[in-house]
């Protein structure tokens, strides 16, 4: 944990930017994380979640469906930021830039995909 500590002090003094990065990161999950909680509606068994296929479309299942784009979630958020911080320190700073925007941009395909499926109910 201390390690963990001094990989972030040195990325504050040495790359802000980075920093930013690991910021964008933890605020676009946190949104993951929430937006399946604050929609979710205990009155009903079954709510609109799995996109089956290209012919029906959306189809109703359990509820712990929405709830597994918050264990991603936590993956992505705390996970890919502290390998972020390893690689900084192991591979340089462009190496820890290019894996947390491509964190970035899945943690953007699975709000869209999941803002879709919240918008179907």
């Amino acid at each position: 944990m201390k390690e963990l500590a001094e990989d972030f002090k040195a990325i504050w003094k040495k790359d802000r930017g980075l920093l930013c990065w690991m910021a964008v990161n933890l605020l676009l999950n946190v949104w993951l994380f929430l937006l399946p909680i604050v929609n979710f509606d205990p009155g009903r068994p079954k709510i609109w979640a799995r996109y089956s296929d290209i012919s029906s479309g959306y189809e109703q299942s359990n509820w712990w469906y929405l709830f597994s784009f918050s264990l991603v979630a936590l993956a992505l958020g705390i996970g890919h930021t502290v390998v972020g911080a390893k690689l900084f320190m192991k591979r340089g700073k462009d190496i820890a830039r290019l894996f947390l925007g491509v964190s970035i941009a899945i943690t953007i395909v699975a709000l869209r995909f999941l803002m879709s499926i919240l918008g179907e109910g």
